[in-house]
């Protein structure tokens, strides 16, 4: 697979920059609108703050000088702020996507990771409700 797509190494972890996320190949895929080193950062921002879930899955954001910045498209062309990681075979190989938890259950990120955003001040707790409940939200 890393002959197919560039990889970054982070700790024990590989990030594979997915193609199917770059270029509108899919009208059921989102695509980045950020370089791959800030794809790369929110990764390892997600891996720095262990906002990871069952070692399988983890949320990020994109965030420059403390605000949270847009990363990515999704497949209504609107730009999205967050995004959704996965080690889908759990052996240590990320991949990630741009996601609005709108459209997808399976995106929406965890409510603990939410909570910790609140926390950490990344996101209000109006809008963490609002993430949780599937409505739209500026973060």
């Amino acid at each position: 697979m890393s002959n197919q797509h560039p990889i970054k190494i982070f700790k024990n972890y590989t990030y594979i920059f997915s193609n199917q996320h770059r270029i509108r190949q899919n009208n059921n895929k989102s695509i980045w609108q950020v370089n791959q080193n800030e794809e790369f950062d929110s990764f390892t921002l997600m891996c720095n703050e262990n906002w990871i879930i069952d070692n399988v899955k983890g949320w990020s954001v994109h965030r420059v000088n403390s605000r949270n910045e847009f990363l990515g498209i999704n497949t209504r062309n609107e730009e999205v702020k967050i995004a959704k990681f996965l080690d889908s075979a759990n052996n240590f190989q990320w991949h990630g996507y741009p996601i609005d938890y709108r459209f997808s259950v399976n995106d929406k990120p965890n409510a603990k990771i939410l909570k910790q955003w609140v926390k950490d001040e990344i996101i209000t707790k109006t809008q963490m409700r609002r993430i949780l409940q599937g409505q739209g939200c500026e973060i």
